[in-house]
């Protein structure tokens, strides 16, 4: 089995945007494996996030309650120069997503 070296990273963590918003772009020379997303919503009314990685909808505008999170354990690689594009909408919500870049 071959092992590639690999670099933990936080692809982002802040206020998701209310226009579509390129948050990360996959290394020209490497991968991205994306392993967590968490997104949260401290206000008093109901948030939505909305997710792509590259073409690919993974959150599609989930609805997040007053006070609530979203926890996602996942796996998914994003290719040399691939996107990761988030909106929000409603109240103002935090959003990290984390992985590691493999080269």
């Amino acid at each position: 089995m071959v092992v590639l070296p690999s670099t933990p990273k936080a692809f982002y963590r802040g206020t998701v945007p209310s226009n579509w918003t390129d948050v990360y772009t996959a290394p020209a020379s490497g991968l991205a494996v994306v392993t967590s997303i968490v997104a949260s919503n401290p206000g008093g009314t109901a948030a939505n996030v909305s997710v792509h990685f590259g073409d690919v909808v993974l959150l599609p505008g989930v609805g997040i309650p007053p006070s609530g999170v979203l926890t996602l354990d996942v796996r998914q690689v994003l290719n040399a120069g691939e996107l990761i594009n988030v909106r929000g909408s409603g109240a103002l919500a935090h959003l990290h997503i984390s992985g590691a870049e493999v080269s």
